[in-house]
């Protein structure tokens, strides 16, 4: 009788100390894709925008569609999106670095931009972008 008393106690123990509760939420939750992430990373300020492009390259691979009988490459162009500020030498080149909400849309926070002034890198980020816009004021 002790005998069965121990190994009923052993395997409730064991039995609730190695099932995991599931939470569907967290389930859910996809994680977050990088992109570019090495390329950025050997970009430096100073190069040209020439030298820029051929490290980031002219296109990102984000996927591959299943075509007749093979798969073929799907691809984004790089940089994303180009801005150039007027009157000032400033052009934006927005690559993307992230993708944090697997949507089909591409926003703002899923972006690098990297900033060139007369054709040279000068610095990357949103808050550098934002202190070179003119500001919106209401007249």
């Amino acid at each position: 009788m002790r005998y069965a008393l121990t190994v009923f106690l052993f395997l409730t123990l064991t039995g609730c100390a190695s099932t995991p509760v599931y939470n569907p939420i967290k389930a859910s939750v996809t994680p977050e894709v990088l992109l570019n992430e090495s390329e950025l990373k050997e970009v430096q300020q100073g190069m040209t925008m020439d030298q820029v492009h051929k490290i980031m390259g002219q296109e990102l691979r984000i996927g591959y569609a299943f075509q007749s009988d093979h798969y073929k490459p799907l691809t984004i162009p790089n940089p994303y999106r180009t801005e150039k500020i007027k009157d000032t030498g400033y052009v934006i080149e927005y690559y993307i670095d992230s993708i944090r909400q697997a949507d089909g849309i591409v926003s703002d926070d899923e972006l690098m931009p990297l900033v060139f002034q007369d054709g040279k890198l000068i610095g990357r980020g949103w808050p550098l972008v934002n202190s070179l816009r003119p500001s919106k004021i209401a007249e």
